[in-house]
């Protein structure tokens, strides 16, 4: 047995570098005995950085899907290897989370909104410095202040409604409001 020097590292041994090959070329087997070495490890450090309990069952799942779908991911320390793939499952499940969350209260906004909303955003083009800055915006300026801000849309969806890729609608957004602040401060003066 060939010991390592890193003691977090799981010791090098010839098993492990035969389940390393054979996980390399495919062999279903290597892959059942990979899941049966590392899946309780792998249980105990999801279900020790997840909130959801609920989810520890699927991160893991997804972090083994990984190693199936990508096994060059698989190093000579295959516990290292799979835990550093439930690390990024866990990552990912926290940014599906957050999104998640984010489209719940956009489409919870969206059902309570009142017909007031439209009357507020109505008073504020009626003020009389503003109107004249958005007409002095360009084409492109106006209509992304119209899609983002007038109409809510996220940058995204913006920049596919205007045929645009998103750093260039986040430019045109930028500039927009540059100018708009600069009209403003300046009119108000």
């Amino acid at each position: 047995m060939i010991t390592s020097t890193n003691p977090l590292r799981q010791p090098d041994t010839e098993a492990n570098r035969e389940v390393l090959a054979a996980l390399h070329a495919g062999d279903r087997a290597a892959f059942g005995e990979l899941y049966q070495q590392t899946a309780a490890v792998l249980a105990r450090y999801v279900a020790a950085r997840l909130r959801d309990r609920d989810a520890v069952d699927d991160v893991v799942q997804e972090a083994f899907c990984m190693a199936l779908a990508e096994p060059h991911l698989l190093g000579e320390d295959l516990l290292g290897s799979m835990l550093r793939l439930a690390a990024r499952a866990v990552t990912r499940h926290g940014w599906s989370q957050r999104r998640y969350v984010r489209a719940a209260y956009t489409v919870y906004e969206d059902r309570t909104s009142d017909p007031q909303s439209a009357a507020v955003t109505l008073a504020v083009l009626r003020r009389p410095g503003l109107r004249q800055a958005l007409a002095r915006l360009t084409t492109l300026q106006r209509q992304v202040v119209q899609l983002r801000y007038l109409d809510g849309y996220p940058r995204d969806r913006t920049a596919a409604a205007m045929g645009r890729r998103i750093p260039a609608v986040r430019w045109l957004e930028r500039a927009a409001l540059r100018r708009l602040h600069t009209e403003c401060s300046t009119g108000s003066a």
